[in-house]
């Protein structure tokens, strides 16, 4: 039986916690904050609820994977609700749209509010997303990178070539789409990883087939019902999960992992240590001087996020409604290559109270807002929110007396939380950061893995899962599983 030892009880931590402790190990988890989940977060006030991070799940099939891998139904443990349409639009010349899954509503949704002739161009993007999706997750995705040999396998070279994985995403979306509402509307999912549509790769456009091909669920009681349930099977295979615990280091002898010692002075050996913090953090806070603590990683935008408890009705907000700047490319420019807050940002609300109504008071809102802004390098967000919440307030039609109160959260708060330079989405999914390039789960030491969005394969509550998987088989010694 060996023993594990797991810094941080976020998605991954508490992901690899259940399959270790399934697989036999005896597996304790340290969690230095009063709440497990990480960024999927809760904050309740006054009545009110607010998921504090990520509000929607995609790709199902990872859940669904680790459930059945621990003999268990999602169903048993989730509620989960696909939330159709996935999210309205506002864009900035005034046009209402609203996103869906069904394709036979979708195409009537753009004839109708935009153009018949986009139709075909939908369709065909819509195939074509489709077939890389299901050719990228099992090749490049589901993958355990040793070395860059593992990447340019001929098998692997082919897919890219077939499906020219490294065009650029905003080009190609323009060459089946000419209307630019369509193309922002089909693009802009990769600021879920903080990275501008406009230097993505068409890769990442497998962002836009999860969302509009499988739809966006929503598990009721809130985004944070997901890691509790999760720790729940973990205890339930026997791991021990303890809050308010914050490891100060990871204690190496030789080149290899032998324990953690807490910030109580507690020193606990381990056979195995798994590191569910954010890679740059880790590298520099945690573990002994190597090449990756000086290495300069290109961290991600970050998110400026406002949680409004209001007290009227907002009938024209959906669950998801997404809100696009005027001058979406200046938006853009100002944000990923100026560094700056936008002077007029797009941005994103969510009213989970559409499908848990005991989110907010009777005839009341729950509103999260979450701007994209520059990460710690750039300008000052948090000095920037009062002009922000300005533009918000007037977009969304907001009456200042209706603001029961507004809890803001800035890059600060998020670098507090441990992510490097306050970037809400980890490191940056640039070429040189992203499959083989992208930090390993296994770290230069030996029995010292990284899990979570920093690390292999990427960003998101997905591919957060399918590192808790990839480390699990490396720990255990498992092959790798196709498919």
């Amino acid at each position: 039986m060996k023993t594990v030892v797991i810094v941080g009880a976020g998605m991954g931590g508490l992901s690899t916690a259940a399959r270790l402790a399934q697989s036999g190990c005896e597996v304790t988890v340290f969690e230095a904050r009063p709440q497990i989940g990480g960024r999927l977060g809760e904050l309740r006030r006054d009545g009110y609820r607010f998921d504090t991070g990520p509000t929607l799940l995609m790709m199902l099939e990872p859940l669904e994977r680790l459930f059945g891998d621990l003999h268990r139904r999602v169903e048993d443990y989730l509620d989960l609700a696909l939330i159709d349409p996935s999210y309205r639009v506002y864009f900035g010349d005034g046009t209402v749209f609203d996103s869906t899954p069904n394709i036979a509503r979708m195409t009537r949704e753009i004839a109708r509010k935009i153009s018949p002739d986009e139709v075909p161009g939908y369709l065909r993007l819509m195939g074509d997303l489709s077939a890389m999706y299901h050719a990228v997750v099992p090749a490049f995705v589901r993958k355990q990178y040793r070395g860059l040999g593992d990447l340019f396998t001929p098998y692997q070279v082919g897919l890219l070539l077939r499906h020219r994985l490294l065009s650029n995403l905003w080009k190609r979306v323009a060459g089946y789409v000419r209307d630019p509402r369509l193309q922002m509307l089909f693009s802009f999912q990769t600021m879920y990883l903080g990275l501008s549509p406009k230097d993505a790769l068409w890769v990442y456009g497998v962002l836009t087939y999860m969302e509009s091909g499988e739809g966006v669920w929503y598990p009721r009681g809130g985004m944070h019902r997901l890691p509790e349930a999760i720790a729940r099977v973990a205890q339930e295979e026997g791991a021990r999960i303890y809050l308010n615990h914050r490891v100060q280091e990871v204690l190496i002898e030789g080149d290899r992992a032998v324990g953690v010692r807490l910030q109580s002075g507690e020193v606990l050996k381990a056979d195995v240590v798994v590191v569910n913090v954010d890679a740059p953090t880790a590298y520099r806070e945690l573990l002994p001087p190597t090449t990756y603590a000086k290495r300069n990683f290109k961290n991600s935008c970050s998110a400026l996020m406002f949680y409004i408890g209001y007290t009227e009705p907002l009938p024209h907000q959906l669950h998801h409604n997404v809100y696009f700047s005027r001058d979406f490319e200046a938006n853009l420019r100002e944000l990923f290559e100026e560094q700056r807050v936008p002077s007029d940002p797009s941005f994103y609300t969510c009213l989970s109270n559409r499908t848990d109504p005991t989110d907010a008071p009777a005839g009341c809102e729950n509103l999260y807002v979450l701007v994209p802004a520059p990460n710690l390098t750039g300008e000052d967000a948090r000095a920037a929110a009062p002009r922000v919440l300005e533009t918000v307030i007037a977009r969304v039609g907001l009456k200042r007396e209706c603001m029961r109160f507004v809890e803001t959260l800035t890059p600060h708060e998020w670098q507090a939380m441990g992510l490097w330079q306050g970037a809400a989405f980890g490191i940056a999914h640039t070429f040189f950061q992203s499959t083989a390039f992208r930090p390993s789960v296994q770290t230069p030491f030996g029995n010292c893995y990284l899990v979570g969005a920093s690390t292999q394969p990427g960003n998101g509550i997905p591919m957060t899962l399918i590192s808790a998987e990839l480390v699990a088989e490396r720990i255990m010694g498992k092959r790798e599983r196709k498919g």
